[in-house]
């Protein structure tokens, strides 16, 4: 057979595309029982494993979750009996690293401070022109 009656045959196609679980579910099938047994034993291999680190990641947000909660109690408690405080944590989650400041100040924010110290000076250069 010729090049060019090589390329005018069509290649064997599917009317639907493969997903992956096809060809994992075919490969499968064609396993011999020595095979399927090593694949069957890594199986179970891997749910232990992703079981455990689930459970692992499970205790890890229940501890972050208990030392959030005891931070926000420890700040409520700062806001009644202390004016000023800045609290900065860390949690380790199963998911990364949570970072938390809660700060309090009595004093006003700087805008306002602004405010006050601009109305004395131009209460001074009054009081000074006056005299």
């Amino acid at each position: 057979m010729s090049e060019s009656d090589k390329n005018l045959i069509q290649k064997k196609q599917s009317l639907f595309p493969l997903s992956a679980e096809d060809i994992v579910d075919n490969a499968l099938q064609n396993l011999d029982e020595n095979q399927a047994r090593k694949v069957t034993e890594k199986a179970a291999d891997e749910i232990v494993r992703i079981a455990v680190e689930k459970r692992k990641a499970e205790h890890k947000t229940a501890l972050a979750q208990d030392e959030m909660r005891s931070l926000i109690e420890n700040a409520n408690l700062l806001d009644k009996t202390v004016g000023d405080y800045k609290i900065n944590s860390t949690f380790e989650t199963a998911s990364g690293t949570t970072n938390v400041e809660i700060r309090k100040s009595k004093l006003p924010n700087s805008n306002i401070l602004a405010v006050i110290i601009a109305i004395a000076v131009l209460i001074l250069v009054i009081i000074y022109f006056l005299k």
